[in-house]
């Protein structure tokens, strides 16, 4: 009786292993089905995977030019490097020569008579490159052109004006200042025009002579007319000195 009995409970703890294994093959199969089923709507829901599209890395050499082009003229990007430096020079009134293309030409803006403010001195835009658009890398060329009174016309009837025109590359001769004596500022610094070398008509070629904007208190005819105006009084005073 006692081996029937221990026969019987290991057929029954066989059978119960049976089945809980074959229910357990059911449901987890079933279960990991569901799961992979679960898995596969996730990603038809979330979509395709998302690409990520990264700009280029900047071009730290874009825009740079030599510090000095071939005849000695500074570039904008020459004088930029050391701005302190080359502002203490400016301000001393040390005079130099820059070369670069007129980006753009201020106009002064059109208005009613006596409903607008007084426009601005003649100034300019100039690049190092050709064809660079924005201010950036740009330099403001400051007071290349005067107002000639009446009274004065017939003085200056025989001298050059400083013609500029967008688009051409010209030579200046100016001091580099952050802030001009005529009002500009500029945290990268300005060119103090003095003088430029223009272009030949036909040719577009450079021309060697310096010419200097007529009216100006620099220019050439206006220091010759104050040394004869000084040589007249100093002649005038030695003369009431001897009676």
């Amino acid at each position: 009786m006692a081996m029937r009995s221990t026969n019987s409970s290991a057929l029954l703890t066989t059978a119960a292993a049976a089945l809980l294994g074959a229910f357990c093959l059911v449901g987890c199969d079933k279960g990991e089905e569901e799961l992979e089923l679960k898995g596969e709507a996730k990603e038809e829901e979330a979509g395709p995977p998302v690409q990520v599209s990264l700009p280029p890395p900047p071009n730290f050499d874009e825009g740079k030019a030599p510090e000095q082009w071939e005849d000695g003229a500074w570039s904008i990007w020459g004088l930029r490097r050391d701005v302190d430096k080359q502002v203490a020079e400016g301000d001393a009134g040390t005079e130099i020569t820059l070369k670069g293309w007129v980006q753009e030409i201020y106009v002064p803006p059109e208005c009613p008579e006596g409903g607008c403010p007084p426009p601005k001195q003649p100034h300019v835009w100039i690049t190092d490159q050709e064809g660079v658009e924005g201010k950036k890398r740009a330099m403001m060329v400051v007071n290349y052109r005067f107002t000639i009174p009446e009274w004065q016309a017939k003085d200056w009837k025989d001298q050059p004006d400083v013609i500029l025109e967008k688009g051409k590359r010209y030579t200046f001769k100016g001091v580099f200042k952050q802030f001009s004596d005529t009002g500009f500022a500029s945290d990268h610094g300005l060119l103090e025009f003095k003088a430029y070398k223009p272009l030949d008509p036909e040719t577009g070629a450079e021309l060697p002579e310096w010419v200097y904007p007529p009216g100006a208190s620099w220019h050439p005819l206006t220091i010759q007319q104050q040394e004869e105006q000084n040589a007249k009084l100093a002649e005038a005073a030695a003369k009431a000195a001897k009676k």
